[in-house]
């Protein structure tokens, strides 16, 4: 039978069936969870959410904001949960229980946290969804803070608030997006991200790396990110991927390209690759885009 909540935090609470543990801090709560069997849905989460599977399901359903997928959760696996999404989560698991990590966090985590990455545009923006995949450095930096729930395994306050700076600066680079049509505004940049900015629109379609973008710049890659982000809002990952986006919509709006290659044209490793990013930073599908 399906429970309903309305947050994510109301079910932690609420449901007499799965055990909690947690930790909080200011904007980030870390909670170690055991489940049975479950079926629940939440009406709007209130704060962003990244799970870690310890315990895989054999199956897992996943529909947020209508978009489902039912791709399974392994062990090591994570997914990503904004705030203010309509969830539903339905798994099966392995055995009797599933256990998992949980970090929920609001925006002023960065600021308090990633002071250089913090700015009005990131405050706009929002957590990518997805679905369980292997995302190896943010489920170690999870694995690392969830040892502070424990007073045993407990490392203390300046270990959990770098930890946490850590979370904050990945999530910022490689999970967050402000809003793609921010990009189309013109605006004055340092000539240095302007540098990188001309580099990545005539390098974004092939492999390009961070390093590649920094000396471009002129700049060392953390000093990039941190002035990009200030500049334009975006990482500079984040910027290479609504770029590609960008000019993914044009050629299926504009072209009879094949859709496969439309993903190589832009920048994606395929056609497969491409649909998830759309799925998750545009809530549609290339296939609907060029219905459209």
């Amino acid at each position: 039978m399906q429970k309903r909540f309305r947050t994510i935090r109301d079910y932690h609470a609420g449901d007499p069936g799965i055990q909690v543990s947690s930790l909080e801090l200011p904007h980030l709560r870390v909670t170690h969870l055991v489940e049975r069997d479950g079926d629940v849905k939440f009406l709007r989460t209130d704060r962003s959410g990244v799970v870690l599977t310890l315990d895989g399901s054999v199956r897992h359903l996943t529909r947020m904001d209508g978009i489902r997928d039912e791709t399974p959760s392994r062990p090591g696996e994570v997914s990503f949960i904004p705030e203010g999404m309509d969830v539903h989560l339905a798994w099966k698991n392995h055995a009797e229980v599933q256990t998992s990590l949980m970090i929920e966090f609001d925006p002023g985590l960065f600021g308090t946290y990633a002071p250089e990455v913090a700015g009005s545009r990131l405050s706009r923006g929002v957590l990518v969804p997805a679905n369980y995949a292997d995302r190896p450095v943010i489920a170690g930096l999870i694995r690392l803070l969830a040892r502070e729930i424990e007073p045993a395994r407990r490392r203390g306050r300046i270990f959990s608030e770098t930890v946490v700076r850590l979370i904050a600066l990945e999530l910022a680079a490689s999970h967050w997006s402000v809003p793609v049509q921010d990009m189309d505004r013109p605006t004055r940049h340092d000539p240095r991200v302007q540098r990188a900015i001309d580099h990545v629109e005539a390098n974004f379609a092939r492999d390009i790396s961070l390093i590649e973008i920094a000396n471009a710049a002129g700049l060392s890659p953390t000093h990039l990110t941190s002035v990009f982000q200030r500049e334009t809002g975006h990482t500079p990952y984040a910027y290479v991927i609504e770029r590609r986006l960008r000019e993914a919509v044009r050629l299926l709006r504009d072209t009879d390209l094949p859709i496969a290659q439309v993903a190589y044209a832009t920048g994606f490793a395929d056609q497969q690759h491409m649909t998830r990013v759309f799925r998750a930073r545009l809530s549609t599908t290339p296939r609907a885009v060029r219905r459209g």
